[in-house]
Protein backbone atom coordinates (compact mmCIF):
# COMPACT_ATOMS: atom_id res chain seq x y z
CA UNK A 1 0.00 0.00 0.00
CA UNK A 2 2.85 2.20 0.77
CA UNK A 3 4.51 1.45 -2.15
CA UNK A 4 1.49 2.62 -4.24
CA UNK A 5 0.98 5.54 -2.57
CA UNK A 6 4.56 6.73 -3.40
CA UNK A 7 4.26 5.89 -6.80
CA UNK A 8 1.42 8.26 -7.02
CA UNK A 9 2.93 10.94 -5.32
CA UNK A 10 5.81 10.51 -7.76
CA UNK A 11 3.43 10.67 -10.54
CA UNK A 12 2.21 13.92 -9.28
CA UNK A 13 5.13 15.28 -8.44
CA UNK A 14 6.11 14.84 -11.86
CA UNK A 15 3.07 16.69 -13.41
CA UNK A 16 4.08 20.01 -11.89
CA UNK A 17 7.28 22.35 -11.45
CA UNK A 18 7.51 23.17 -15.00
CA UNK A 19 7.39 26.98 -15.22
CA UNK A 20 6.24 29.72 -12.86
CA UNK A 21 5.56 33.41 -13.57
CA UNK A 22 5.09 36.45 -10.82
CA UNK A 23 1.43 36.63 -10.83
CA UNK A 24 1.44 40.34 -11.00
CA UNK A 25 3.60 40.24 -13.59
CA UNK A 26 0.57 41.52 -16.12
CA UNK A 27 -0.53 44.10 -14.12
CA UNK A 28 1.52 45.94 -11.21
CA UNK A 29 -0.86 48.52 -10.25
CA UNK A 30 -2.91 45.43 -8.54
CA UNK A 31 -0.07 44.62 -6.32
CA UNK A 32 -0.57 48.29 -5.01
CA UNK A 33 -4.37 48.36 -5.07
CA UNK A 34 -4.09 44.86 -2.69
CA UNK A 35 -6.54 43.52 -5.45
CA UNK A 36 -6.24 40.42 -7.81
CA UNK A 37 -4.66 41.10 -11.29
CA UNK A 38 -7.48 40.85 -14.00
CA UNK A 39 -4.69 39.22 -16.92
CA UNK A 40 -2.25 37.08 -15.67
CA UNK A 41 0.82 35.29 -17.56
CA UNK A 42 0.79 31.28 -17.88
CA UNK A 43 3.01 30.80 -20.20
CA UNK A 44 6.24 32.16 -22.19
CA UNK A 45 5.82 31.41 -25.98
CA UNK A 46 7.73 28.72 -28.06
CA UNK A 47 10.52 26.30 -26.79
CA UNK A 48 11.56 26.41 -22.82
CA UNK A 49 13.53 24.31 -20.20
CA UNK A 50 11.99 23.65 -16.82
CA UNK A 51 14.92 23.15 -13.91
CA UNK A 52 14.34 20.01 -13.51
CA UNK A 53 15.46 19.43 -17.57
CA UNK A 54 12.28 19.01 -19.48
CA UNK A 55 11.79 20.51 -22.48
CA UNK A 56 8.38 22.19 -23.73
CA UNK A 57 7.11 24.33 -26.56
CA UNK A 58 4.06 26.46 -26.05
CA UNK A 59 1.92 27.89 -28.71
CA UNK A 60 -0.84 30.24 -27.34
CA UNK A 61 -3.08 30.01 -30.50
CA UNK A 62 -3.55 26.43 -29.97
CA UNK A 63 -4.06 26.22 -26.24
CA UNK A 64 -6.67 29.55 -26.88
CA UNK A 65 -8.39 27.42 -29.44
CA UNK A 66 -8.82 24.34 -26.99
CA UNK A 67 -9.98 26.61 -24.61
CA UNK A 68 -12.65 28.36 -26.84
CA UNK A 69 -13.91 24.97 -27.89
CA UNK A 70 -14.11 23.53 -24.35
CA UNK A 71 -16.05 26.48 -23.57
CA UNK A 72 -15.26 25.83 -19.88
CA UNK A 73 -13.50 27.86 -16.86
CA UNK A 74 -10.06 26.85 -15.75
CA UNK A 75 -10.15 26.23 -11.78
CA UNK A 76 -7.15 28.06 -10.24
CA UNK A 77 -6.05 26.46 -7.34
CA UNK A 78 -3.10 26.31 -4.69
CA UNK A 79 -0.23 24.41 -4.92
CA UNK A 80 -1.51 21.86 -7.87
CA UNK A 81 -4.24 20.47 -5.53
CA UNK A 82 -6.07 20.27 -8.56
CA UNK A 83 -3.97 17.63 -9.92
CA UNK A 84 -2.18 16.23 -6.87
CA UNK A 85 -4.79 16.27 -3.91
CA UNK A 86 -7.58 14.93 -6.50
CA UNK A 87 -5.59 12.59 -7.00
CA UNK A 88 -6.06 11.29 -3.41
CA UNK A 89 -9.68 11.93 -3.38
CA UNK A 90 -9.17 15.07 -1.56
CA UNK A 91 -11.07 18.58 -2.03
CA UNK A 92 -9.31 21.01 -4.05
CA UNK A 93 -11.23 23.81 -4.15
CA UNK A 94 -10.34 26.84 -6.94
CA UNK A 95 -9.19 30.34 -5.30
CA UNK A 96 -10.19 31.86 -8.42
CA UNK A 97 -11.15 30.75 -12.14
CA UNK A 98 -9.75 31.57 -15.71
CA UNK A 99 -12.24 32.72 -17.62
CA UNK A 100 -10.69 33.67 -21.15
CA UNK A 101 -7.53 33.19 -22.49
CA UNK A 102 -5.34 35.36 -25.29
CA UNK A 103 -2.33 34.67 -27.13
CA UNK A 104 0.03 37.13 -27.13
CA UNK A 105 3.05 37.84 -28.75
CA UNK A 106 4.83 37.32 -25.34
CA UNK A 107 2.76 34.23 -24.30
CA UNK A 108 -0.19 32.97 -22.90
CA UNK A 109 -2.22 35.54 -21.14
CA UNK A 110 -5.39 34.11 -18.51
CA UNK A 111 -8.23 36.59 -17.28
CA UNK A 112 -9.03 35.48 -13.78
CA UNK A 113 -12.66 35.92 -11.74
CA UNK A 114 -10.66 36.00 -8.24
CA UNK A 115 -12.67 34.54 -4.96
CA UNK A 116 -11.93 35.79 -1.60
CA UNK A 117 -9.69 32.67 -0.49
CA UNK A 118 -7.74 33.48 -3.56
CA UNK A 119 -7.32 37.23 -2.98
CA UNK A 120 -6.64 36.61 1.12
CA UNK A 121 -3.62 34.63 -0.60
CA UNK A 122 -2.41 37.47 -2.62
CA UNK A 123 -3.03 40.01 0.07
CA UNK A 124 -0.63 37.75 2.27
CA UNK A 125 2.06 37.16 -0.19
CA UNK A 126 2.51 33.56 0.77
CA UNK A 127 1.85 32.42 -2.76
CA UNK A 128 3.30 34.87 -5.20
CA UNK A 129 3.96 32.74 -8.34
CA UNK A 130 1.34 31.51 -11.05
CA UNK A 131 2.06 28.14 -12.19
CA UNK A 132 0.17 26.52 -15.46
CA UNK A 133 -0.77 22.82 -15.46
CA UNK A 134 -0.04 21.96 -19.34
CA UNK A 135 -0.85 18.91 -20.91
CA UNK A 136 1.79 18.02 -23.82
CA UNK A 137 2.28 15.83 -26.07
CA UNK A 138 5.08 13.12 -26.98
CA UNK A 139 7.22 16.07 -28.68
CA UNK A 140 6.50 18.21 -25.61
CA UNK A 141 4.23 20.91 -27.20
CA UNK A 142 1.06 21.36 -25.02
CA UNK A 143 -1.85 21.14 -26.26
CA UNK A 144 -3.99 21.47 -23.24
CA UNK A 145 -4.28 24.23 -20.07
CA UNK A 146 -5.59 21.69 -17.63
CA UNK A 147 -5.15 24.25 -14.41
CA UNK A 148 -2.96 26.93 -12.83
CA UNK A 149 -2.08 27.66 -9.20
CA UNK A 150 -0.82 29.65 -6.69
CA UNK A 151 2.75 28.58 -5.36
CA UNK A 152 5.11 29.78 -3.60
CA UNK A 153 8.22 29.07 -5.81
CA UNK A 154 9.01 29.62 -9.71
CA UNK A 155 9.63 26.61 -11.92
CA UNK A 156 12.26 28.62 -14.36
CA UNK A 157 13.88 31.89 -14.11
CA UNK A 158 10.94 34.18 -15.62
CA UNK A 159 9.52 37.00 -14.36
CA UNK A 160 7.67 35.80 -11.69
CA UNK A 161 4.68 32.83 -12.74
CA UNK A 162 5.07 29.34 -10.97
CA UNK A 163 4.06 26.54 -13.25
CA UNK A 164 2.99 22.62 -13.35
CA UNK A 165 2.54 20.64 -16.17
CA UNK A 166 0.15 17.70 -17.01
CA UNK A 167 3.12 15.92 -19.12
CA UNK A 168 0.94 13.42 -21.34
CA UNK A 169 3.89 10.95 -20.88
CA UNK A 170 3.70 10.52 -17.14
CA UNK A 171 -0.35 10.30 -17.52
CA UNK A 172 -0.58 8.07 -20.51
CA UNK A 173 1.81 5.40 -18.64
CA UNK A 174 0.13 5.91 -15.39
CA UNK A 175 -3.44 5.53 -17.24
CA UNK A 176 -2.37 2.08 -18.57
CA UNK A 177 -1.51 1.08 -15.18
CA UNK A 178 -4.96 2.19 -14.44
CA UNK A 179 -6.45 0.61 -17.26
CA UNK A 180 -4.52 -3.04 -16.71
CA UNK A 181 -5.57 -3.30 -12.82
CA UNK A 182 -8.97 -2.83 -14.11
CA UNK A 183 -8.80 -5.41 -16.38
CA UNK A 184 -9.47 -2.61 -19.26
CA UNK A 185 -7.06 -2.54 -22.49
CA UNK A 186 -4.46 -0.15 -21.95
CA UNK A 187 -5.94 2.06 -24.81
CA UNK A 188 -8.95 2.41 -22.30
CA UNK A 189 -9.58 6.15 -21.82
CA UNK A 190 -9.89 8.11 -18.93
CA UNK A 191 -14.30 7.76 -18.69
CA UNK A 192 -13.43 4.12 -19.68
CA UNK A 193 -11.59 3.95 -16.42
CA UNK A 194 -13.42 6.05 -14.38
CA UNK A 195 -16.63 4.40 -15.46
CA UNK A 196 -15.11 0.81 -14.50
CA UNK A 197 -13.77 2.51 -11.18
CA UNK A 198 -17.47 3.29 -10.42
CA UNK A 199 -18.98 -0.18 -10.91
CA UNK A 200 -16.42 -2.06 -8.57
CA UNK A 201 -18.77 -0.66 -6.09
CA UNK A 202 -21.88 -2.22 -8.35
CA UNK A 203 -20.12 -5.95 -8.30
CA UNK A 204 -22.76 -8.42 -7.32
CA UNK A 205 -21.88 -10.34 -3.89
CA UNK A 206 -20.56 -13.59 -4.85
CA UNK A 207 -23.28 -15.56 -3.04
CA UNK A 208 -26.00 -14.02 -4.77
CA UNK A 209 -24.26 -14.18 -7.99
CA UNK A 210 -24.25 -18.08 -7.38
CA UNK A 211 -27.57 -18.48 -6.43
CA UNK A 212 -28.78 -16.00 -9.56
CA UNK A 213 -27.01 -19.15 -11.20
CA UNK A 214 -28.28 -22.07 -9.50
CA UNK A 215 -32.07 -20.42 -9.96
CA UNK A 216 -31.26 -19.75 -13.78
CA UNK A 217 -30.19 -23.05 -14.19
CA UNK A 218 -33.19 -24.62 -12.27
CA UNK A 219 -35.27 -22.63 -14.48
CA UNK A 220 -33.99 -23.52 -17.57
CA UNK A 221 -34.41 -27.05 -17.17
CA UNK A 222 -38.02 -26.45 -16.05
CA UNK A 223 -38.72 -25.09 -18.90
CA UNK A 224 -37.08 -27.73 -21.58
CA UNK A 225 -39.06 -30.18 -19.29
CA UNK A 226 -42.13 -27.87 -20.49
CA UNK A 227 -41.46 -27.84 -23.69
CA UNK A 228 -40.51 -31.54 -23.93
CA UNK A 229 -43.82 -32.20 -22.32
CA UNK A 230 -45.90 -30.02 -24.80
CA UNK A 231 -43.72 -31.42 -28.16
CA UNK A 232 -44.94 -34.86 -26.84
CA UNK A 233 -48.37 -34.05 -26.75
CA UNK A 234 -48.06 -32.75 -30.09
CA UNK A 235 -46.46 -35.84 -31.20
CA UNK A 236 -49.21 -38.38 -29.80
CA UNK A 237 -51.88 -35.95 -31.46
CA UNK A 238 -50.60 -36.37 -34.90
CA UNK A 239 -49.32 -39.85 -34.89
CA UNK A 240 -52.90 -41.06 -33.33
CA UNK A 241 -54.65 -39.29 -35.90
CA UNK A 242 -52.12 -40.59 -38.64
CA UNK A 243 -53.28 -44.06 -37.46
CA UNK A 244 -56.94 -43.14 -37.25
CA UNK A 245 -56.83 -42.09 -40.78
CA UNK A 246 -54.97 -45.37 -42.01
CA UNK A 247 -51.79 -43.02 -42.74
CA UNK A 248 -49.46 -44.66 -41.37
CA UNK A 249 -49.71 -48.47 -39.41
CA UNK A 250 -48.86 -48.93 -35.68
CA UNK A 251 -45.57 -50.92 -36.33
CA UNK A 252 -44.51 -47.52 -37.81
CA UNK A 253 -45.24 -45.49 -34.96
CA UNK A 254 -42.19 -45.72 -32.68
CA UNK A 255 -40.16 -44.79 -36.06
CA UNK A 256 -42.18 -41.76 -36.84
CA UNK A 257 -42.02 -40.76 -33.01
CA UNK A 258 -38.08 -40.91 -33.23
CA UNK A 259 -38.33 -38.62 -35.65
CA UNK A 260 -40.60 -36.38 -33.88
CA UNK A 261 -37.76 -35.62 -31.13
CA UNK A 262 -36.98 -32.20 -31.58
CA UNK A 263 -38.81 -29.22 -33.34
CA UNK A 264 -37.53 -29.54 -36.68
CA UNK A 265 -38.36 -33.27 -36.15
CA UNK A 266 -41.57 -32.55 -35.25
CA UNK A 267 -42.45 -29.86 -38.15
CA UNK A 268 -40.85 -32.45 -40.85
CA UNK A 269 -43.06 -35.30 -40.02
CA UNK A 270 -46.00 -33.40 -39.67
CA UNK A 271 -45.28 -31.91 -43.40
CA UNK A 272 -44.85 -35.43 -44.24
CA UNK A 273 -48.06 -37.31 -42.96
CA UNK A 274 -50.60 -34.19 -44.43
CA UNK A 275 -48.75 -35.68 -48.22
CA UNK A 276 -49.56 -39.14 -47.36
CA UNK A 277 -52.73 -40.72 -48.44
CA UNK A 278 -54.38 -43.60 -46.54
CA UNK A 279 -52.54 -46.33 -47.18
CA UNK A 280 -54.79 -48.98 -44.78
CA UNK A 281 -58.47 -50.00 -46.41
CA UNK A 282 -60.84 -51.13 -43.59
CA UNK A 283 -60.98 -54.79 -43.16
CA UNK A 284 -64.87 -54.62 -42.12
CA UNK A 285 -62.77 -57.28 -39.53
CA UNK A 286 -63.98 -55.40 -36.85
CA UNK A 287 -67.94 -56.21 -37.57
CA UNK A 288 -66.98 -59.52 -37.66
CA UNK A 289 -67.54 -62.44 -35.47
CA UNK A 290 -64.72 -64.96 -35.29
CA UNK A 291 -65.96 -68.86 -35.64
CA UNK A 292 -63.37 -69.55 -33.12
CA UNK A 293 -63.07 -67.15 -29.71
CA UNK A 294 -58.94 -68.31 -30.08
CA UNK A 295 -58.32 -68.55 -33.81
CA UNK A 296 -58.97 -66.77 -36.60
CA UNK A 297 -58.20 -67.43 -40.35
CA UNK A 298 -57.05 -64.47 -42.61
CA UNK A 299 -58.75 -64.05 -45.90
CA UNK A 300 -57.36 -63.58 -48.83
CA UNK A 301 -58.68 -59.94 -48.81
CA UNK A 302 -56.57 -59.54 -45.56
CA UNK A 303 -53.03 -61.42 -47.21
CA UNK A 304 -53.97 -59.00 -50.06
CA UNK A 305 -53.75 -56.15 -47.34
CA UNK A 306 -50.88 -57.32 -45.98
CA UNK A 307 -48.85 -57.42 -48.86
CA UNK A 308 -49.56 -53.91 -50.08
CA UNK A 309 -48.69 -52.57 -46.78
CA UNK A 310 -45.60 -54.88 -46.27
CA UNK A 311 -46.48 -55.87 -42.63
CA UNK A 312 -46.16 -59.13 -41.12
CA UNK A 313 -49.41 -61.52 -40.00
CA UNK A 314 -48.25 -60.97 -36.64
CA UNK A 315 -48.17 -57.03 -37.05
CA UNK A 316 -51.75 -57.34 -39.26
CA UNK A 317 -53.25 -59.18 -36.42
CA UNK A 318 -52.08 -57.07 -33.52
CA UNK A 319 -53.04 -54.05 -35.19
CA UNK A 320 -56.74 -55.10 -36.12
CA UNK A 321 -57.26 -56.89 -32.69
CA UNK A 322 -57.29 -60.35 -33.55
CA UNK A 323 -55.53 -63.24 -31.44
CA UNK A 324 -52.28 -64.77 -32.89
CA UNK A 325 -51.90 -67.52 -35.25
CA UNK A 326 -52.21 -70.79 -33.90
Amino acid sequence: MAAASATVEAEALAMTSVTAIDVFAADAKAADAKTGPEWIKLTPRGAFTSRDGRSFIVEPELLVERFNADKVAVPLDLDHATVKKAMFGEAAPAVAWIEELQARPEGLYGRVNWLQPGLDVLTARSHRYISPSLKTDETGKAVWLHSAALVAAPGISMPAVASADLNVKKETTMLKAIARALNLTPEASEAACLSAIGDLGKRVDPKVHEQTLATLSATTTELNMLKAAQRKEKVDTLLEGALTAKKISPAQRESYEALCATDDGLAQVTKLIETLGAGLQASGLDKKTPPDATVYTLSAEDRDIMKQLGVTEEEFRKANGLPAAA
